[in-house]
């Protein structure tokens, strides 16, 4: 099949002309990037910082709000799911991070930044409601405890990340 004669891969509606993304039976040639080249190579570092720090805002500004849901089931005992439910979103955004940018720095910045957020919620206002840290109440248990969980969670997605990319390229060295 000659380099003219193409068949469009998944065109757009709006596409219906020769310009559209095609598939050959021929290969690429020398710096021609073809949609599984480009498919493959990873974001721009300046990419990676606005995604990682775009999903590190949102992700931090959420879990800082949800640690702190407690279901109680008495009053001396009490399950914090809120704080479950924050780490495991901290978690999954940072090694989303990390092997979406495949880079390991990626995966460390979200929870980072959940990190300051939560504790510019605590501390740079007396009498924060956002993240209350005491250890007289629950609430305030679950607060302390919530900068472990980050702490774990970034840990954790930094050595996941780690490993993923280690695997990817030992695949791409054959």
């Amino acid at each position: 099949m000659s380099r003219t004669a193409r068949t469009p891969v998944n065109p757009a509606p709006w596409h219906n002309g020769p310009e559209t993304e095609s598939v050959t039976d021929e290969p690429a040639e020398p710096g021609e990037i073809t949609s599984t080249t480009a498919a493959s190579a990873p974001p721009s570092t300046l990419s990676a910082v606005v995604i990682t720090v775009i999903t590190g805002l949102l992700i931090g500004s959420v879990a800082a709000v949800m640690h702190a849901n407690i279901w109680y089931l008495s009053e001396s005992v009490w399950l914090p799911w809120g704080l479950l439910f924050s780490g495991a979103l901290v978690w999954f955004a940072s090694v989303w991070c990390g092997t979406a940018t495949r880079r390991v720095w990626a995966a460390a910045v979200p929870g980072l930044l959940s990190y300051v957020l939560s504790w510019a919620f605590a501390y740079l206002k007396n009498g924060s409601a956002l993240v209350v840290t005491s250890w007289e109440a629950p609430i305030g248990m679950v607060g302390y405890a919530w900068f472990a969980v980050i702490f774990v969670a970034v840990m954790a997605a930094v050595i996941v990340t780690g490993r993923y990319i280690t695997k990817l390229r030992r695949q791409a060295r054959g």
